[in-house]
This record gives structure tokens, C-alpha cells and sequence, in this order.
């Protein structure tokens, strides 16, 4: 183990690791493990601070240290340019008021990330920087969490390793420091390896293989006091337009009230890249209830009763409320509105840090979650508990405020239905969607509504008739359509509402039992195989106060004429066949079906029933092109089972 120790140095350095000629400020030079296992071993540590220049070995399995910072280097973001992202957070945790900035500077192959907040001594580089999961960041304040920023970055020199190096310097304003660290090719086999140490990098007791953990150099040095930090990580991998997209991406909701980020000299979360749209803070109750005691000891509120009486009580329920204020969430949404950059779309937050994207929303919908709920080990995941569905209600409760203050006609609030699904199921793991879908359909979607897929919205509008469009809400996406499916009612249902049902029979049946339904024959002749082709002949229902209690027509005996139009009834549409799962539907209140007359009554049934039949649409565009022209002679003269406008029988 080599130390070096001294005052002086502008811990610059260049690429060479190699301390230069009567170098007395070089704290240490060698590999980073090695500086890792100083930090874990406190009599190496304390040795180290105290200046000395040769330390005993720790007594750290090197085996398993190598594989923890194997595992912690290696391990991948959901964005390669993420660890940027830690450095940011580090830098706002590290920045004080009056006015916290946060100055990132990118060129190409090159990011700086600097603060002049709360820096650090050699003591807490060696005890909490260079020690993975030895943070000092406090829960439910701090925006890091698990000590991982450092080495994130470091995975940059994975992929090239010869074009990477971190270079940090801080201070708490009393002394300062420099670390650099660069990776080599391999462990022991650089051209340029320091010549000063070569015995550590093959004699280091249980040695694993040699991997980037092992292959990392790293040098401390003392330099003139500073306050702050600055972190530079070079990499070819670092393209700067890629890296400024991604930053404005990133943090352009970060609280502003946390720090201000500056994106080469320009701020990027002050709200400039974002037009309209509502911003909204709210605190919302912790979903661990009310306080325990919130009530007070029993007996306390009456007269009398406790130290104080009334005027006690009263001052401890105020301390009370006033407690469970601070540890109320605090959550911002973000909601309609535009980004004024492409990149910028809608996403989840995690005190400013985008977690998932939802790029089929046009609007933006933004959520910052407290710094309360956690992340996953993933660390750019959120992890789902009760805070976080606890921010997630809060949220969809929110697009039910925004839909009641608007004011806004259908469309608009069907869109907000829509959005509402699909960040439940994009961006928030369908959190809190159980306890609050069925009040956003009364609130959003309103009474009566049924759910149908955007390809059967034609067919049914055709079939019940354009009246029936406003109970159809038809999702956009696949998303939505997942989220809404278990709360609001479907095509079977706005069927069975809509229509009155005869009992299902075969169209040969049907046939022979009404021959008063003039088009029937037409269907029998297009029907493959009408002995069991199974189909039901329906018609509108009667308003509720010509029917029965539940709108239906009195019940007519087997084979008898339909009963004459009621006033009221939905007027059936253009297409008098409509195909469903489990058979077709026949309208005998279709002119079509009743009384066919000319050749567009005769297109209406020929196309509706090969449509609801399954033929290909192509094959039934081909066969009204070059099939035999349609007319009564021709009905009249078809028989059962034979197709009269061309295909096979």
C-alpha cells in the first residue's frame, strides 16, 4: 500500500497517474479498490487522514469488494446517460440557500456538474463518497439515496475505457481535495501503469479476476481550500447534443425551490419550457393515517379534564394538526399544456428525475413525487407502496377537480378518461386505479356509458343507428382500453340495452318462421351453410313508459307479425346485420329486412351480412366489383344456399 503525503498540488494532473517529480501534495495513488478498502477499514482510514505515508493492508476480502463494485459499476440505468442525473442530485442536495444553483456545462466527450453548496474533507471522500451505500442523505428530505452517484458515473468507462476519466474537487472551506480516476485497459497490463506501485496491482490478497473495478486508477490529492464541488467526467460516449436533450428532458420539472440547474448558462426548471396547462402543489395526507393519539389521551377534551382543561387540549390538537401538516406528502402535478422542446413529453417524476415516459399522451402530465417514496434497487424505478399510491390518487382526483372547474363539453372530458388510463397504465403502475376508476367514469364519462373498441365503432353506430354515439366511449389506445375494461359496461351490454332480443335460432329456421321479412331470402342465399349459421332477430326497445318496467315490447307468440312502430324507438341504422361473438343479429325493424326496395337495400343486406359473416374485406369489395348486378329478379330467382353476385356457393 503506497501513500504519499504533503501539502501543495493543483490536483489537476493529466492522463498519467504517476505522481511527477517532488509531488508532495499526492495523498494516495493506486487502485480505486484499494482506496475503497482503506475507507472500510477505520485504523487505515484515520492513518490516512492523519497524513501517514505507509498504511498496513486492510484485512477486506479483495475478492468480494471487487465484486460489489463490479455489480455497482456495471449495473445498468434505464438511460445510459442516467448517472448524469446522480450528479445533478448530489449537487442540488449539496446546494444551500439563499439561491441553490446547480451549473452543468456539456461539450462533446465532456460534462461538468458543479455547485458551490456544502463540500467535502478527506474524512468524508474516504467514510462516504467512495463507499457504496454509506450515505449520509436523509430519508424523505435528500434527493440521492443509496451513496451510488460516484460509481454510476464510472460505468462510462465500460464501453472505451481509454477516452474515460472523473476528475472531482472539493471543499468545506477549510481544506480542499482532488480525486481523479481513470480506467486502463486491464488491470496490470496499461503501457503507461504507474511504475511507483507495480507490486499492489497483482499481490492484493484474494484477487479476482481482473475487471473494470480492478482496472480503475485512482489518485487523492491536497489542493488550496474550496467550497463546493465540481465533478468532470470525460467520455467519448458523452456526445453533447444527445446530453443536453436528455438533461432539459430530465430536469425541466425539477423543483426550482430545490435548485436551480443551470444547462450552459441557461436555467432549464424554471417553467420556460413549458407552455400552459395547469401547475398545482398539494399536500396530501400520509397514508399512514392520523397521527397515533391524535384524539389525546381519553377524557382530555373535557372541561376540566388533564393539565390545562379545554385551552390544553385545544393547544395539543393544534400541535397535533400542525404536526401531521409536515408530514403531509408534498406532491406537484403538472396537467394539459405543451413542451416547447419535442423532447419534453409527458413522464413521471421522482423529485424532478423522469422515471418512465408516456409518449402516447399529446398533453403534458407531470407528477413529482415526494421525496418519500423510494426507489427500487434499479434505482430509476419508483417502487409502488402506499405514498405512492397515496400521490397517485391524489392525482386522478385531481383530473376529476379539473373536469368539474372546466366545465368543458364530452370530448373534452372522454380525452381526460382517456389520459387518465393511460398514465395508470404507462406511468404508474395502475397505483390507486381500483380505489378511484369508477368516481373519474361518473365524473369524466357520466351515466350510461359503454365501453366499444375503436373497429367496432362504426359497425354498432351503423347498426343501433347514429343516435347511440353519445354512450359510446372508444378508447385510443390499447392502454386505455385495459385500464377502463373492468369498470365500465361493453358492446354486450349496450346491445342487450339497446335492443329487444328474440331467442337464437338458425337462419334457415328463421327462414321458413318469417316469411313476411322480404329480405330474408337474400341472407339465406348468402349464407355458407344456413342450417347453422345461428342468428337472432332484434329490434329497438320501447321508451319505458310504452313497455314494460324495463322498456321492453309486450311478448309476441312464435311466427306472428311484427307489432306496428311505436313512437319513441331508436330508429334503426343503415346496416341490418351486425356479427357478434356468439352469433349474428338481424334487425327486423331494417326496411332492408322488411320491405327490401332498389338496389341500395339490397347492397345494405348482401354487405352487412358478409361482414358479419367474416368475409374478408377485400374479398367483399371484389365481389360487389365483378360480380353479377344485384336486383329483385335476381333475389327472386336465388335459391337457398346459392350465392347470386358471384363466389362460390
Amino acid at each position: 500500500m503506497h501513500a504519499h503525503y504533503g501539502a501543495g498540488g493543483d490536483g489537476g494532473g493529466s492522463r498519467r497517474a504517476a505522481p511527477l517529480p517532488g509531488d508532495a501534495g499526492l495523498y494516495f495513488l493506486g487502485s480505486l479498490h484499494e482506496l475503497v478498502a482503506v475507507g472500510l477499514h477505520r485504523p487505515a482510514l484515520e492513518a490516512l487522514c492523519a497524513g501517514q505515508r505507509d498504511l498496513a493492508e486492510p484485512p477486506i476480502d479483495r475478492a468480494y469488494l471487487l465484486k460489489i463494485l463490479d455489480e455497482e459499476i456495471s449495473r445498468q440505468f434505464g438511460h445510459p446517460l442516467r448517472p448524469l442525473i446522480e450528479l445533478v442530485l448530489n449537487a442540488a442536495d449539496a446546494a444551500r440557500a439563499p439561491q441553490p444553483l446547480v451549473d452543468v456545462t456539456v461539450t462533446d466527450g465532456r460534462v461538468d456538474v458543479c455547485d458551490t453548496g456544502v463540500g467535502m474533507g478527506l474524512r468524508a471522500i474516504l467514510s462516504r463518497l467512495l463507499i457504496p451505500f454509506a450515505t449520509d442523505k436523509r430519508p424523505g428530505i435528500d434527493l440521492g439515496r443509496f451513496g451510488v452517484g460516484f460509481f454510476s458515473v464510472l460505468g462510462f468507462g465500460l464501453p472505451d475505457p481509454e477516452s474515460f476519466s472523473l476528475h472531482l474537487t472539493t471543499g468545506d472551506g477549510i481544506e480542499g481535495w482532488a480525486i481523479r480516476v481513470v480506467a486502463w485497459p486491464g488491470a496490470g497490463d496499461a503501457p503507461d501503469a504507474p511504475t511507483s506501485a507495480p507490486e499492489e496491482v497483482g499481490s492484493a490478497r484474494g484477487r479476482a479476476a481482473p475487471e473494470l473495478a480492478a482496472a480503475l486508477m485512482c489518485s487523492v490529492r491536497r489542493i488550496a481550500p474550496l467550497l463546493g464541488t465540481r465533478v468532470r467526467v470525460t467520455s467519448a460516449l458523452l456526445e453533447a447534443s444527445a446530453v443536453r436533450v436528455y438533461l432539459r428532458d430530465a430536469l425541466h420539472f425539477f423543483p426550482a425551490s430545490r435548485a436551480l440547474v443551470l444547462l450552459d448558462g441557461a436555467a432549464v426548471n424554471d417553467g420556460r419550457l413549458i407552455s400552459g396547462g395547469q401547475l398545482v402543489q398539494e399536500r396530501i395526507a400520509h397514508p399512514g393515517g392520523a397521527l397515533a393519539g391524535a384524539g389525546g389521551p381519553a377524557g382530555a377534551g373535557a372541561p376540566g379534564a388533564g393539565a390545562g382543561g379545554p385551552a390544553g387540549a385545544a393547544r395539543a390538537r393544534l400541535e397535533e394538526a400542525e404536526e401531521a401538516h409536515e408530514r403531509a406528502l408534498l406532491a406537484r402535478f403538472h396537467v394539459g399544456g405543451r413542451g416547447l422542446l419535442p423532447s419534453i413529453s409527458a413522464a413521471t417524476f421522482h423529485a424532478g428525475v423522469k422515471v418512465d415516459a408516456c409518449l402516447a399522451l399529446a398533453e403534458l402530465a407531470l407528477i413529482d413525487f415526494p421525496a418519500a417514496v423510494e426507489l427500487t434497487e434499479g434505482r430509476d424505478a419508483l417502487k409502488v407502496g402506499p405514498e405512492f399510491t397515496a400521490v397517485a390518487t391524489a392525482f386522478y382526483r385531481r383530473l376529476i377537480q379539473l373536469a368539474a372547474a372546466s366545465g368543458e363539453g364530452r370530448r373534452t372530458r372522454d380525452r381526460l378518461a382517456e389520459m387518465a388510463a393511460q398514465i395508470s397504465a404507462l406511468m404508474l403502475q395502475s397505483a390507486g386505479w381500483d380505489e378511484v376508476a369508477r368516481d373519474l367514469a361518473r365524473a369524466l364519462l357520466g351515466p350510461g356509458r359503454c365501453m366499444v373498441t375503436p373497429e367496432r365503432r362504426e359497425a354498432l353506430l351503423g347498426f343501433l343507428g347514429p343516435s347511440v354515439a353519445e354512450r359510446l366511449f372508444v378508447p385510443e389506445s390499447f392502454w386505455a382500453e385495459r385500464e377502463w375494461q373492468p369498470y365500465l359496461p361493453g358492446e354486450r351490454e349496450l346491445l342487450e340495452d339497446e335492443l329487444e332480443l328474440d331467442p337464437a335460432e338458425t337462419l334457415s329456421a328463421l327462414a321458413r318462421r318469417r316469411g313476411d321479412l322480404a329480405g330474408l331470402p337474400l341472407l339465406l342465399a348468402r349464407a355458407a351453410n344456413p342450417h347453422t349459421t345461428m342468428v337472432a332477430l332484434c329490434r329497438s326497445r320501447l321508451p319505458p313508459d310504452r313497455g314494460g318496467a324495463d322498456g321492453a315490447a309486450p311478448r309476441r307468440a312464435p311466427g306472428a307479425p311484427p307489432l306496428p312502430e311505436a313512437a319513441g324507438r331508436r330508429p334503426a341504422g343503415p346496416l341490418p346485420c351486425l356479427g357478434t361473438r356468439r352469433l349474428l343479429l338481424i334487425r327486423d325493424d331494417s326496411p332492408a329486412v322488411r320491405r327490401p326496395s332498389g338496389w341500395s337495400d339490397w347492397y345494405a343486406l348482401r354487405a352487412a351480412f358478409d361482414r358479419a359473416s367474416g368475409v374478408r374485406e377485400a374479398d367483399l369489395e371484389r365481389d360487389l366489383i365483378v360480380g353479377e348486378p344485384v336486383d329483385g329478379a335476381a333475389c327472386a330467382a336465388s335459391r337457398p344456399g346459392e350465392r347470386t353476385s358471384g363466389g362460390e356457393p
